[in-house]
This record gives C-alpha cells, sequence and structure tokens, in this order.
C-alpha cells in the first residue's frame, strides 16, 4: 500500500517539479519572509533595548552555533528512527511561534532565549526537510535549486517587508510581531506533507561501506574542516554589517537598512550559480580568495568613521553587494569542497561534521569581534578582524588542496 502512495504523489507535478516539493518550497518562502523581516532589524532592536557589541555576538554566536550543532544531530537521529517529518513540523513550528514574541521582549535576555527557541527549530527541521525533498524529487539538482531560489525570495521578500513597513512609522516591536501570520501560513502547509516511507529508506546505503569510507577519510577530512574553520573564524556576522550600517544612514532613513540587506539577499541569490560552476572549471580556491578579498575590503571601509551623507549611502551600498558577493562566493564553494573529499556514501555524515564545527566556530568569533567592539572602539574591531582575514587568505593561499582533497 506505501508503494502505491509513493506512485501516486511522484505523479502529482507541476512544470517537472513534484507538488510536495513545491510546497516545501513555499514553506521554506514564507517562514523567510517571518526570519528575514526581523534579522534585517533586529540589531537595531537589540542596542534600542540595552544590548551592547558583546550583548549582539552573544546572541548570534550562541543561536547559530545551536543551530549548526542540531543539524548534525537531528539528522543523525531522523536516519535512526526512519522518521522525518516529525523533526520537520516540530521545527518549523518552533521557530515560526516563538520568533514573533522578540518583539515583547524588555530585555536582551529575552531576546537570547527566542533567538535560541528560532535556531533550535531551525536545527530540527534542516537535514530532515533536505531529506524530504531528496525523497520526492526525480530530478534533485532542479528540485533543491527551486527550493533554494523559494528561501532566497522570501528573504528578499522579508528585507522588503521591513522596508516598508519602517518607511510607514511602524515601531520594531509592531514589525516583529507582524511576521506572526506569515509563519502561521508557514505552519498549516508543511502539514500536507506526507512523510517517507520507512520501507523507502531500506535501500539507503549500507551502513558497513559508509564505515569503510568514513575510516578512509576522516584524516583528510579533519585537515579540511580546520581550513574552512580558519575561514569561518575570519569572517564578519551580518549582525554587525547591519548595526554598523547605521553610521552611515541618516536617522530619517532607518527604512534603507532592510533594503540594503534585501539587496545582499539579491546578489546572494543570482551570483551563487555562478560562482559554483565557475570553481568546477577553474577550481575553488581562487574563487573563494576573490570573495575573501571582497570581504577585506569591507573590513577596512567599515572600520573608518564616516557622517552620513549621499556619500556614506553609496559607500554602504557598495559594501552590502560586495558582501553579498563574498557569500555567493565563500559559503556553496566550501560545501562543495566537503562534497569533493566525502564521495557519494557519506556526504550527510560530513556535512553533519562541517555543521558541528561552524556552529563553535562562528560562536567564538562573534563573542571575540564583539567584545572588541565593546572595550576598544568600532574601529579596533574592524581592524582586528580585517588583520587576521589577510592572515587566513595568506593560509588559504599557501595550502596545497591536492593533497587534502581526494575526488571520488
Amino acid at each position: 500500500m506505501n508503494q502505491t502512495k509513493k506512485t501516486k504523489i511522484n505523479k502529482r507535478r507541476l512544470f517537472g517539479i513534484s507538488l510536495p516539493v513545491i510546497l516545501m518550497g513555499l514553506v521554506s518562502f514564507f517562514t523567510d519572509i517571518s526570519s528575514e523581516t526581523i534579522q534585517s532589524i533586529l540589531p537595531l532592536f537589540i542596542f534600542e533595548i540595552g544590548g551592547t557589541g558583546l550583548i549582539l555576538g552573544l546572541i548570534s554566536g550562541v543561536s547559530d552555533a545551536i543551530s549548526n550543532i542540531l543539524k548534525g544531530i537531528t539528522g543523525w537521529f531522523s536516519d535512526k528512527i526512519n522518521k522525518r517529518k516529525p523533526f520537520v513540523v516540530l521545527g518549523y513550528t518552533l521557530s515560526n511561534l516563538s520568533k514573533p514574541f522578540i518583539g515583547f521582549s524588555p530585555s536582551w535576555q529575552f531576546v537570547l532565549g527566542l533567538k535560541i527557541t528560532d535556531r533550535i527549530g531551525k536545527g530540527l527541521r534542516t537535514s530532515s526537510r533536505d531529506a524530504l525533498i531528496s525523497y520526492y524529487a526525480t530530478e534533485k539538482g532542479k528540485a533543491f535549486g527551486l527550493h533554494r531560489a523559494m528561501d532566497t525570495f522570501g528573504a528578499v521578500m522579508g528585507s522588503f517587508t521591513a522596508v516598508l513597513l519602517l518607511f510607514l512609522n511602524w515601531s520594531f516591536t509592531s514589525i516583529i510581531l507582524f511576521t506572526i501570520f506569515p509563519g502561521l501560513i508557514a505552519i498549516f502547509l508543511i502539514l500536507f506533507i506526507r512523510d517517507i516511507s520507512p520501507q523507502d529508506l531500506i535501500e539507503k546505503p549500507k551502513k558497513d561501506k559508509i564505515k569503510s569510507i568514513g575510516n578512509k577519510v576522516d584524516k583528510n577530512f579533519i585537515k579540511l574542516i580546520i581550513i574552512l574553520g580558519i575561514i569561518e573564524f575570519a569572517s564578519l556576522d551580518i549582525s554587525f554589517l547591519i548595526i554598523r550600517t547605521a553610521d552611515f544612514i541618516p536617522f530619517n532613513f532607518v527604512f534603507l537598512i532592510p533594503f540594503l540587506y534585501s539587496i545582499l539577499n539579491i546578489v546572494y541569490a543570482v551570483f551563487s550559480p555562478f560562482t559554483g560552476s565557475l570553481s568546477d572549471k577553474i577550481g575553488r580556491k581562487p574563487i573563494i580568495l576573490i570573495g575573501l578579498s571582497l570581504l577585506l575590503f569591507c573590513c577596512i571601509f567599515l572600520a573608518f568613521p564616516i557622517k552620513p551623507s549621499l556619500f556614506s549611502i553609496l559607500i554602504i551600498t557598495i559594501i552590502y553587494i560586495c558582501y553579498g558577493y563574498y557569500l555567493a562566493s565563500v559559503d556553496p564553494i566550501s560545501r562543495a569542497y566537503i562534497a569533493d573529499l566525502a564521495g557519494k556514501d557519506k556526504r550527510g555524515r560530513a556535512y553533519g561534521y562541517y555543521y558541528l564545527s561552524v556552529g563553535f566556530i562562528s560562536m567564538v568569533e562573534s563573542l571575540i569581534f564583539g567584545l572588541i567592539y565593546d572595550l576598544f572602539s568600532v574601529f579596533w574591531a574592524f581592524i582586528y578582524i580585517s588583520i587576521l582575514l589577510s592572515l587566513c587568505m595568506i593560509i588559504f593561499a599557501l595550502t596545497d588542496f591536492s593533497k587534502i582533497i581526494k575526488r571520488k
């Protein structure tokens, strides 16, 4: 009977893509409208209720670390019990119901608690959601491409929503509370997704095969994680870019901040396929180095004081465009490196390790940057990250990846 249901589901397509994949794309679309509407103004809200640079780093670092750590754990556990939908439903519900209450937060401690709850939801759902997409997809590249496009489009719409509501003089609190509506739509839609059949999961690669491959590449994988960790440690958290933007924008034009954030997302979405394809042709390292160079350019400009004016708006716009291209050059290419090393049969476990390491590294990086931001100044915080980034680029450029990566 399960086989009959599977056949029936797979025949339901729109433009060659199964309806469950499109439905999950819509879930991500509405969830990202909610998430990015908040994210584009959250650093400003945190400072408004008494937060500092260190507090911003703490909230961003700890919440992202928990999310990444859970991605690895729940991905493994959902395989273990042969269930996906419970993690997906619980994850989306937890995130979409907790985020809007950030608007009621009287202090940064409440924001931290709710942000952690939101990220727990993301950690619970991500691996299982991707498994569901791969199950329903007949053409996996096309399915994941559509899902990423709808996810990014939701991020852009969320940023524009914040722009519109700020232009209409809504308070930060009102804007954050508004996000309950797209969140509820996402929760409603995910309930219609059917779970993966346990009978189908039996056809996954055998454990002994995974184990043998894992033993073969573990040492090389650790080396790669260290190198990619260096890149992650020298990154700039988007929250600090947003809060620094307030110094470039006249107070009456604060609605431009989420607008710039939407430009960043558009650049990221447009150039990610291009940088990915280019890295297949000329290699991963040159593309990542270009992205890191643009980030270094951004950090140097952000270090120096500037008075709000039309010129400063132009400069910060260029910085957001460069930062978007940096993300498109480094984020997907780093994941491609993992695939290069892991081979086809153990990528799930490899990405789990990768997310675990990124979670811890990003937390330390955000806390150190925030501490310097508070104890010294904005200037020294960005000079610190610029020096660190320069050193990391040298280490990355001198590393011979042909001795680490063995393509399969």
